[in-house]
């Protein structure tokens, strides 16, 4: 069967038989599918419109949905890296905080040292200077002991000139 149109429904005529049908019947049954048809091919004209909108959008929404799908894999790759290269670089900032720490201590330790042999340096210093300041208390100590008894043995001038006489 051949797509009719309205048009070729309403203008088709049929030959006239005996005892045939109402023509006025006929006619106005004729001229409502033509109706009834035009209705449909526009109903359908207009659902295929509406179909190829839909495609469209369809297919629009598609392509969207998987650059959006690529986008988030790729923002997940990229948190990924991400979070593997703030792993990596933590764990170096440590490492590098624990060596300096480390070299911190030895320098604090080396420091030490060095500040507990300056102490034994100057104690050894201190117990020499003292020492040395007691030999010469003890050297002066003595001094005096002998200047006193020079004095006591000591005789006045007069003294040391009569026994110079006598002699």
């Amino acid at each position: 069967m051949q797509n009719l149109t309205p048009l070729e429904i309403q203008k088709q005529t049929f030959s006239r038989a005996l005892k045939g049908y109402n023509p006025d019947e006929v006619r106005a049954y004729l001229h409502l599918v033509a109706e009834e048809i035009e209705r449909l091919v526009r109903e359908n004209d207009r659902l295929t419109r509406d179909s190829a909108v839909l495609r469209e959008d369809l297919e629009d929404h598609s392509n969207r949905e998987r650059i959006l799908k690529d986008t988030l894999l790729s923002a997940q790759k990229v948190a990924e890296d991400l979070t593997v290269n703030a792993r990596k670089e933590a764990e170096l900032i440590v490492k590098d905080a624990e060596l300096l720490s480390e070299r911190l201590i030895a320098q604090a330790m080396q420091r030490v040292g060095d500040l507990e042999k300056a102490i034994q340096d100057l104690k050894i210093e201190r117990r020499a200077a003292r020492n040395k300041l007691q030999a010469t208390l003890d050297t002066i100590q003595q001094m005096v002991v002998l200047d006193a008894e020079e004095e006591a043995n000591e005789q006045p001038l007069t003294g040391l000139f009569r026994q110079r006489l006598q002699s």
